[in-house]
């Protein structure tokens, strides 16, 4: 009788962990290998996280990006998105895809952002889609909101609100997409070194400060490191640069659960 409880107790937890990852999107490999600092990225990946980091693209680019988390193939993610620069402000694609025959979510969003001034904005519409097998199928929308703004040459502020509509699940049992709010500081003092602090909130969840670095190298070379505080989690990476292509990769260490690792690729025709 206690084997069956733990069994079902263990079984209630991987099934919560997995209905909570399975709604957020993913925060990409650059973001992963920073402690998984997202508000401040201010390139094509925030296509997933805050739309207002892509107000500045000035080119198309294009990525696709493979996240398996603990080495467990139900947990796997694969995301893909797109910037489309022009003149009333940069628009934005992104679709991930994150599960198993089983249980499986899949989103589509379409973002748009522009810089005003020292501040971009961003917006973004989601369709979010939830599966289980015998279970059937239910699709919400999610709306996302965020900014970024340039307090000094080498201090940026950003800010952004995933879900801030509260898109609900289940009306029977009030279940909601989780909302997350998160606040972040960079700073960068030369070209290349950068600092990044983020503190990151789901409503229904215990504050997170996550704190992430990025040092160049060479010239062609990142090298990335951070912390999460809530998970207690140490995170490393780096991206590499080759002509029309970037190379990401992040990974995430738990020490009791294991590693989440990331893997991205991106296109940029232009260069």
């Amino acid at each position: 009788m206690r084997i069956t409880s733990l069994l079902l107790v263990a079984l209630f937890s991987i099934f919560q962990l997995k209905a909570q990852i399975s709604t957020i999107p993913p925060v990409g490999p650059k973001a992963l290998g920073m402690g998984g600092v997202s508000v401040m990225n201010v390139d094509h990946w925030s296509v997933l996280n805050n739309p207002a980091g892509f107000a500045t693209a000035t080119d198309i680019s294009g990525f696709v990006s493979y996240r398996t988390i603990f080495d467990f193939a139900p947990f796997n993610t694969v995301s893909a998105g797109a910037v489309i620069p022009s003149g009333f402000g940069n628009l934005g694609v992104g679709v991930f895809r994150f599960g198993d025959d089983l249980f499986n979510t899949q989103m589509l969003s379409f973002s748009a952002s522009r810089k005003i001034g020292i501040m971009a904005l961003g917006i973004k519409a989601s369709y979010l889609q939830l599966n289980i097998d015998s279970f059937g199928s239910k699709g919400v929308f999610v709306a996302d909101i965020g900014g970024v703004a340039d307090l000094t040459p080498e201090l940026t502020f950003g800010a952004h609100i995933y879900n801030f509509t509260q898109a609900t699940l289940s009306a029977e049992t009030n279940e909601r997409v989780p909302t997350v709010i998160r606040l972040g500081l960079s700073y960068q003092p030369t070209n290349e070194f950068t600092f990044v602090i983020e503190g990151e909130k789901d409503v229904n969840l215990d504050p997170d400060l996550k704190l992430g670095i990025q040092y160049q190298l060479i010239e062609k070379l990142h090298l990335r490191t951070g912390f999460s505080g809530l998970n207690n989690t140490h995170s490393f990476g780096g991206g590499l640069e080759l002509r029309k292509f970037v190379l990401d990769y992040g990974v995430s260490v738990d020490r009791d659960l294991g590693s989440t690792h990331n893997f991205g690729i991106s296109f940029h025709p232009s260069k």
